[in-house]
C-alpha cells in the first residue's frame, strides 16, 4: 500500500511539474497567441463540454465518437492478434505460414498504413479500423506466439496426462501463464490504437476529437489546437491508470498474496 502511495506521488508530482514549467513558459512567452496558460486552457475546456462546437455538437459528442473508435478497433485487434499468436504458438503449420508475413506487417511505418486504408476504404470508418488492426494486431500476435514458448510444458503435459478437460486446461493452465504476456500487449495495443484512431480522425473522418483538433488548427486558432489535445491526453491517461492499471492490479492480486505468504 505504501508503494502505491508513492508511485501516486511521484506521478502526480510529475504532472505538477509540468504543469509549472507550462505556465512559467507562457508567462515568459507573454502571448497568449502563441502559448496559452494552463487556466486558458482548462476554461476552454470546460467551456467546449458544455458549448455545441462548429458542426453544432457539444465535446462530449466529439469524446463519445472516438471512445467508441478506439474501443471497436482496439477489441477487434486484441481478439485477432491473440487468436493469430496462440494458433502460431500451437500449431506448427501456422507458425511456418505466418511466421515471415508478421514481421512484414511489423516494420511497415504506422503512417504509411493510415495512408494505404484511406486510400482504400476512403475517408470512412472501415479504414480506420484496418489501420489500427493492420499496425496493432501484429504485434499482439508475436507477444502471444512468445508467450506459448514460454509456457511450463511439463504443466501442459501433466495435465493431459490427467486427461484434463480442454476448459479447464486452458484456464487453469494456459492462461495463468499467458497473462503478463496479455496485459504487454493490451497496454501496448491500447496506446497505438488511441494514436492510429486520432491520425485517421484527423486525415479526414467525420466527428471526434482529431476531427476537432485538425478543424481548430486550421483556423490556427492555438488555444482551442490545445484544448482539444490536453482533453485527448488527459482521456486517455485516466482510461490507462483508472481502468487499465487496476484491472492489470486485480488480475495478478493471486501473485502479491504468493509473496506475502512466502515472507510469512
Amino acid at each position: 500500500m505504501e508503494r502505491h502511495l508513492k508511485n501516486i506521488g511521484l506521478r502526480a508530482g510529475s504532472i505538477i511539474v509540468l504543469i509549472l514549467l507550462w505556465w512559467a513558459g507562457a508567462a515568459a512567452v507573454n502571448d497568449p497567441e502563441v502559448l496559452p496558460d494552463p487556466l486558458s486552457i482548462a476554461r476552454t475546456i470546460i467551456h467546449n463540454l458544455g458549448t455545441p462546437g462548429p458542426e453544432g455538437e457539444s465535446a462530449y459528442f466529439d469524446i463519445g465518437i472516438t471512445l467508441a473508435r478506439i474501443f471497436i478497433a482496439f477489441s477487434a485487434s486484441m481478439v485477432a492478434g491473440i487468436g493469430i499468436g496462440l494458433a502460431m504458438g500451437l500449431n506448427r503449420l501456422c507458425e511456418r505460414s505466418l511466421f515471415a508475413l508478421i514481421p512484414l506487417l511489423l516494420t511497415t511505418p504506422t503512417i504509411l498504413m493510415v495512408f494505404v486504408a484511406i486510400m482504400w476504404f476512403g475517408f470512412s470508418e472501415a479504414g480506420a479500423l484496418v489501420a489500427v488492426m493492420a499496425v496493432v494486431t501484429p504485434f499482439v500476435a508475436v507477444n502471444m506466439y512468445e508467450g506459448t514458448k514460454a509456457m511450463d510444458k511439463s504443466l501442459i503435459e501433466m495435465a493431459v496426462t490427467f486427461k484434463a478437460q480442454r476448459s479447464l486446461l486452458l484456464r487453469h493452465v494456459y492462461l495463468p501463464q499467458l497473462m503478463p504476456y496479455i496485459f504487454s500487449a493490451f497496454r501496448y495495443a491500447f496506446g497505438q490504437t488511441w494514436k492510429i484512431v486520432a491520425l485517421a480522425e484527423t486525415f479526414g473522418l467525420k466527428f471526434g476529437i482529431g476531427y476537432m483538433f485538425f478543424f481548430w488548427f486550421q483556423q490556427f486558432d492555438i488555444r482551442q489546437t490545445l484544448a482539444w489535445i490536453v482533453t485527448f491526453v488527459v482521456l486517455m491517461l485516466v482510461l490507462e491508470y483508472g481502468v487499465f492499471a487496476r484491472l492489470e492490479r486485480r488480475a495478478f492480486a493471486w501473485r502479491n498474496s504468493a509473496l506475502a505468504g512466502g515472507r510469512a
